[in-house]
């Protein structure tokens, strides 16, 4: 994992490789649960409350990269540890295995911050039910939410996909996806594949651009929503500050389903 002082998070605006294994989106099986455009909730709501609404999963979307940003400056240095732990004491295996865990937890960060980009436009993701239909969240239900939050920027029609849903961006955030996957039993001591078959630079630095592209493109349309709703910017700010800003962060996860 290459310096990212010159680009990606480091030179992102939420600041103050030859051989590298790319993987394509999955085809989604017949059976799959299709990801489901707009959230019931909202649908009723008033337009100032749908504005609102949006805003607020914006500044939380901020936060998330503000988040992210922190956290990759950690995954660097664990990169550099994971590369040369005899420096550190650390046996190699061990090294490594610390590392996966480090970019599982990260890709926990980036795909919050879609699920954010997501409710800014309406768009909820199918969680999916347990095996006996009753709502029990199984391993397969959450597999399928994982999967749904990436399969939502697929639909062309979506203002997302542009910045999301194609390209080198798409690429890396379902390779991203793929390692949080196979990464995800290292803490367990189960043998995954090695640090050395990703360009894991290139992940980070992608995955981080498309953010940036999305962050635009979300946040003229709540600012045309604030604008169309009649809500004041004095509005807004009153309702950050009513909200801990902060404290959603560390309550139970909902997007890890």
């Amino acid at each position: 994992m290459a310096k990212t002082s010159s680009r990606g998070l480091e030179s992102s605006a939420w600041a103050s490789s030859a051989h590298r294994t790319q993987s394509l989106p999955p085809r989604t099986p017949s059976s799959a649960t299709p990801p489901s455009r707009d959230a019931a909730s909202l649908a009723s709501a008033s337009p100032q409350a749908q504005a609102l609404a949006r805003a607020q999963a914006l500044k939380r979307f901020e936060q998330t990269c503000g988040r992210l940003r922190w956290k990759s400056i950690d995954l660097e240095n664990a990169y550099n540890r994971a590369n040369a732990p005899e420096a550190w004491a650390f046996a190699a295996a061990d090294a490594e295995r610390n590392f996966k865990v480090d970019f599982h937890e990260f890709y926990v960060w980036i795909e919050q911050a879609v699920v954010l980009l997501l409710k800014v436009f309406g768009t909820s993701v199918e969680r999916g039910v347990g095996a006996a239909g009753n709502g029990t969240t199984t391993a397969a239900s959450q597999h399928a939410y994982h999967h749904n939050v990436l399969r939502a920027l697929d639909d062309a029609a979506h203002p997302l996909h542009g910045a999301l849903g194609q390209g080198d961006v798409n690429h890396a955030l379902w390779k991203a996806k793929e390692l949080r996957n196979r990464w995800k039993d290292a803490a367990e001591g189960r043998e995954t594949p090695p640090l050395k078959m990703y360009d894991l630079n290139w992940i980070v630095t992608e995955a981080m651009r498309g953010l940036e592209a999305a962050y635009d493109v979300a946040s003229a349309r709540v600012r045309d929503d604030l604008a169309a709703a009649h809500v004041e910017a004095s509005v807004v700010r009153q309702q950050q500050a009513a909200q801990d800003e902060w404290e959603w962060m560390v309550e139970p996860m909902d997007w890890e389903a």
